[in-house]
């Protein structure tokens, strides 16, 4: 076997095991878990807005924050002040129209520790929830995924047709890398607009560990109300005086990308093989494909297009949804 066959065997070896220590599952929740849920309901997005349950809040980088900027290059996630940025945005297939509830968290940074390892560590990171509604906005299916479009997980409710599902679903728990995840949410005749997805977050990781429905009033102690703001707030941030700057870098080979969300250790072990010099870092979901960056779902290059979120009619056909 000569040198750089080695090499490469050696890369891939390391890459599965950091992948490993980066999603292995933990049960252990401490004591302080803060409850975040939306501090108003009397729009559609507030209605609908998921609660988080955020795990090990003593440390800074777990806790919901509020981006900021001191500088048009310098942005950050006050870990102090939560928000939770959300908008509404519209889409049609063949079998109808339906209405996206985006929502947006941010995190100070998955912490760039040696014990325990995380292959995506890196500042500003952030989660989607994404709550699609159907006729007389009924939550038909929720979609998460971090915000550089890794870790992608469906989950349909009782509201959705079986028709609409893909073929072979199964309503068992399902596995996202390492994490297990309900695979069907069920009303059981309780009324969808008296019930709120609750999301359970993993320390360090930031990823979504479990998420079940619960009372819409429901919040557990201590509980933070959360403001919701627009998602356009990302792009207009105060730096002070009348200046603003972009939570998004707006010109480069970056454009759309997060500001200081590089992913060393993920372009290291992964950017050769993903084609992708810019692999795991946090974006932008443009309203359109005429929006940079690109928001691809699978890593594989010859699928990013398909993939894609910002086409989310095609985006869900891609991954056999049939809505």
């Amino acid at each position: 076997m000569n040198r750089w066959l080695k090499l490469n065997l050696y890369a891939i070896l390391i890459v599965a095991g950091l992948s490993a220590c980066a999603t292995l599952p933990m049960t252990v929740a401490t004591e302080s878990t803060l409850h975040y849920y939306p501090a108003d309901n009397s729009e559609l997005l507030g209605r609908h807005a998921p609660s988080f349950v955020v795990e090990e809040s003593e440390i800074d980088s777990n806790r919901i924050g509020t981006v900021r900027a001191t500088s048009p290059d310098a942005v950050f996630v006050d870990a102090d002040a939560p928000t939770l940025y959300a908008e509404q945005r519209q889409f049609t297939t063949a079998k109808g129209s339906y209405t996206n509830l985006i929502y947006r968290v941010h995190f100070q940074e998955v912490p760039s520790t040696f014990s325990p390892y995380y292959l995506g560590a890196g500042k500003n990171v952030g989660l989607f929830v994404i709550v699609t509604l159907g006729r007389e906005d009924q939550p038909l299916l929720y979609t998460t995924v971090n915000s550089c479009g890794c870790y992608l997980a469906f989950t349909p409710t009782s509201l959705l047709s079986e028709q609409s599902l893909p073929e072979g679903w199964s309503r068992e728990r399902q596995s996202i890398y390492g994490e297990s995840l309900p695979a069907f949410l069920d009303y059981a005749g309780a009324d969808p607009q008296q019930q709120r997805i609750q999301i359970r977050i993993r320390p360090g990781t930031h990823r979504v560990m479990d998420l079940w429905l619960a009372a819409a009033d429901a919040t557990s102690t201590p509980a933070v109300k959360t403001p919701i703001k627009p998602l356009s707030d990302l792009e207009q941030l105060p730096t002070g005086g009348d200046q603003t700057t972009s939570f998004y870098e707006t010109a480069g080979i970056r454009t759309g990308h997060v500001k200081g969300s590089y992913k060393f250790r993920e372009r290291l072990f992964m950017s050769w093989w993903a084609l992708d010099w810019n692999v795991g870092q946090d974006k932008k979901l443009g309203r359109d494909k005429t929006e940079p960056p690109i928001f691809n779902t699978s890593l594989k290059p010859w699928r990013w297009e398909a993939s894609d979120m910002r086409d989310f009619a095609s985006f869900l056909d891609y991954w056999g949804w049939r809505l």
